[in-house]
């Protein structure tokens, strides 16, 4: 997978990368530290995905975060991960929907 075009064009949108779940870099755009980023993701997903099973949510397939100057957002793209990092936070929901449908994520 490829950062999704509509994710990659958005000005909200400061950096983006494609991970495997083990952390690897696939693909970074504007991120100058792509490797540690993907290996944070990783884990991320990693840990999260065991949360979601010991609350009966099951696997989590995304998951968005707010900081007091950027957001992100983190989504499950079959066996990778597409991250999103948005200036400023609150645009976090509108990313959060588009890497959904980018991804081909339904909404619940």
């Amino acid at each position: 997978m490829t950062i999704p075009p509509l994710i990659a064009k958005l000005p909200e949108v400061k950096s983006a990368l494609v991970s495997t779940r083990q952390g690897g870099v696939v693909e970074v755009m504007r991120e100058r530290e792509g490797e540690r980023v993907a290996a944070v993701v990783g884990f991320l997903s990693s840990t999260l995905g065991e949360a979601g099973d010991e609350l009966g949510l099951g696997h989590l397939r995304r998951v968005a975060f707010n900081g007091p100057g950027r957001g992100g957002v983190i989504a499950v793209a079959g066996a990778e991960l597409v991250a999103a990092f948005v200036e400023p936070p609150s645009s976090v929901a509108s990313i959060e929907k588009l890497l959904a449908g980018a991804v081909g994520q339904k909404e619940a």
